[in-house]
């Protein structure tokens, strides 16, 4: 183990002077410093992706790639900590709830919130599984799908890559059985079938989601009937498998999630601080993906929590896109400047003497780790004495400039009280084409960084 270092303290490389991008000292003695607490398990590579989940009853009834498998869950709280079933377990970026669904199936106490509505309309679908009416749910699938379509004369928001994701007639369809569903009383019945469209908007669109946006692809869209029966069909056949299995669900472990930033950490979990003992998660990467432009449709197509469109106009996906973590190319200046690891300003500076192909990327690397400063103060704030943290995240590279993303987190965790006692190399990304003819090819690791908070 490390001994802690204030990663808040007063940063003496002066930004000011030339740097010379061919010598790293700061990264290089970070690389040195962490050496003894790394270790590679690429057995550990898929779990860190959410392949696995894609054929997983309930886990799989929304395509959302940005998570992890279950089994990393199952692996870490049964195997790696032991934790108990009276162990509270949480999650600040709970994304469409892997970690609390898991968590549900183990017998974990465990909470989540996300900043993403869509993501908290899925996790809350999914763990709802074990109170559905299966036979209520099989009628409304049976009305909904038996609808003669008849157009609506409504419209989408303004939003750009809605025509081009579908044509007219699509995007009168996809309103035609929302409004259909809303109809029905029973909220749980309306969630369920609302799921399944949400799920099949990919399929029925030109669209496919890639890394940093929706891509345009050259494919022809399968009929939006065909998909929504097909969603359903999965959906409810996994409700039935599970009611016939030796598992009762009568007494799953309580799992709550809701709307929340884990930079400001909603006051309702006030009650919950020091008490919890494990955090599973994984925080957007530094990697310039945008989640309000990946999950655009079906943003404009559901509803929001007050029953309102959860985006209106452009407007709106624009005031979603700034609210979120700084990951993004989109990304605002830093209002604030507590996170002074030089190592940071290293990077920055190097990148200062570099053609950029935008040059907005140094802005959302500065806000990108006052944010997460932010994220990590809360953490250590909800983990009781001893708790543990297992976060997944991958580095990043500009422009030939590696950004240690695991060790500039653990730098700033040891300013909160959190000791890395081990970072997992779970897999090795490769960069791009495009910096791969430039600067050759280097990988980029991606690893479990593991904490403990201090138990003094």
């Amino acid at each position: 183990m490390l001994e802690p270092r204030n990663t808040l303290q007063l940063d003496l490389f002066n930004l000011e002077e030339p740097f010379d991008s061919g010598v790293a000292t700061e990264r290089s003695s970070l690389e040195a410093r962490y050496q003894p607490l790394m270790r590679e398990d690429l057995r550990l590579g898929k779990l860190v992706t959410y392949v696995s989940n894609k054929s997983e009853p309930v886990f799989g009834w929304f395509r959302y790639k940005e998570g992890f498998s279950r089994y990393l869950v199952d692996h870490i709280l049964k195997k790696e900590w032991q934790l108990t079933q009276e162990h509270l377990v949480f999650d600040p970026f709970a994304g469409c709830g892997t970690t609390l669904l898991a968590c549900q199936y183990m017998g974990y106490p465990a909470l989540g919130i996300d900043i993403m509505p869509i993501a908290i309309f899925i996790a809350k679908v999914k763990l709802a599984h074990f109170a559905y009416d299966i036979p209520a749910l099989e009628e409304a699938t049976e009305q909904l799908l038996s609808r003669e379509y008849t157009p609506t004369g409504k419209s989408w928001p303004k939003v750009q890559i809605v025509d081009l994701a579908f044509s007219r007639e699509v995007q009168d369809k996809l309103l035609f059985y929302r409004d259909r569903i809303q109809e029905f009383d029973d909220h749980l019945v309306r969630d369920f079938l609302m799921l399944a469209l949400l799920a099949s908007v990919e399929e029925a669109s030109a669209t496919s989601k890639d890394g940093q946006f929706l891509r345009i692809v050259d494919r022809p869209p399968k009929a939006l009937e065909f998909v929504l029966a097909a969603n359903l069909n999965r959906m409810l056949g996994d409700l039935r498998s599970e009611r016939l299995g030796t598992t009762q669900l009568e007494e799953k472990a309580k799992a709550i999630i809701s709307l929340g930033d884990a930079r400001r950490l909603p006051g309702e979990l006030s009650v919950h601080q020091g008490r919890v003992s494990g955090v599973v998660t994984s925080p957007p990467y530094l990697n310039r993906y945008d989640y309000s432009r990946t999950y655009a449709l079906e943003l404009c197509l559901m509803y929001g929590e007050d029953g309102n469109p959860c985006v209106r106009d452009f407007d709106d996906l624009k005031s979603l896109r700034h609210s979120l973590l700084r990951s993004h190319i989109e990304s605002k200046p830093a209002p604030t400047n507590l996170v002074q690891v030089p190592a940071i300003r290293e990077v920055l500076n190097a990148l200062r003497l570099k053609r950029l192909n935008n040059a907005r990327i140094p802005i959302m690397i500065e806000g990108y780790f006052e944010d997460m400063n932010l994220v990590l103060e809360g953490l250590s704030r909800m983990l009781m004495p001893g708790g543990r943290v297992a976060l997944v995240v991958a580095n990043a590279r500009f422009e030939g400039e590696m950004v240690p993303t695991d060790l500039i987190l653990s730098e700033i965790a040891a300013s909160h009280g959190l000791e890395t006692t081990e970072i997992r190399i779970t897999r090795y990304k490769g960069n791009s084409s495009q910096q791969m003819g430039r600067y050759g090819r280097v990988p980029v690791r991606e690893s479990i960084v593991f904490w403990q908070k201090s138990r003094s």
